[in-house]
């Protein structure tokens, strides 16, 4: 297969022929040409292409993500956005490789964001790895504990607690929580409140998930 071929397939092709393409295709073929062309697929009305082109820039060109800047990093933001989720899942993983640059632009956005702006980046900083910036991102959290807006708390409340050292997913999903400059004690006070008053609402998600923080906290406190 040629490159021209290629970028004929991943231009028109169907969904099953672009996968099977991509993935089959010889390294030097994956160069800078079909890099920009995933970009371009980034930005394509169908979400499958959108999908795809995420996927294969994660998958196929990792490297030349985390060096990417200025536009290319502002396609990536706002795939973080899209209505297809599994795209906007893809998207934090993306961010995490681009790195620091990346964790630059989504506090940028944060400070500066509409409260559905801020619960997606609030998201994104939750389950993101942005090298050892742990100091920054638990300031975006803390904000969002701050909030007025009820959402933007508990989304603030359920991805700090998913990776403070006591969720059971800290060791795989943000290795730099055992940082030991953080004051992770004051940070379950902070929440401890919150939780017990999520804990009395009517939505069940808001309940399960404030119990369980409960929980963690209240044992800990024991030890």
């Amino acid at each position: 297969m040629t490159l021209e071929e290629l970028k004929e397939i991943l231009i028109n092709g169907s969904d099953e022929a672009k996968h099977k393409a991509i993935s089959n295709a010889k390294v030097e073929l994956l160069n800078a040409e079909i890099f920009h062309l995933l970009f371009d697929l980034l930005k394509d009305n169908n979400s499958n292409n959108r999908f795809f082109a995420i996927f294969h820039l994660i998958d196929k060109f990792s490297i030349s993500l985390s060096n990417i800047k200025g536009v290319f990093i502002d396609d990536i933001y706002h795939s973080l956005f899209d209505e297809f989720a599994p795209i906007a899942d893809r998207a934090t993983w993306a961010l995490s490789i681009v790195g620091d640059k990346a964790l630059d632009k989504l506090m940028e956005k944060y400070h500066s964001g509409t409260i559905d702006t801020k619960i997606r980046i609030t998201h994104a900083i939750g389950r993101g790895d942005f090298s050892k910036r742990t100091k920054d991102r638990v300031q975006i959290l803390l904000a969002g504990l701050k909030s007025e807006n009820q959402n933007l708390r508990f989304t603030a409340m359920c991805e700090m607690m998913s990776n403070t050292p006591i969720g059971p997913w800290s060791k795989s999903e943000w290795n730099s929580t055992q940082d030991k400059t953080i004051d992770f004690e004051d940070i379950y006070d902070t929440i401890l409140p919150l939780a017990r008053d999520f804990s009395k609402s009517e939505n069940e998600n808001y309940k399960g998930f404030s119990n369980r923080y409960i929980n963690w906290i209240e044992k800990r406190k024991s030890l």
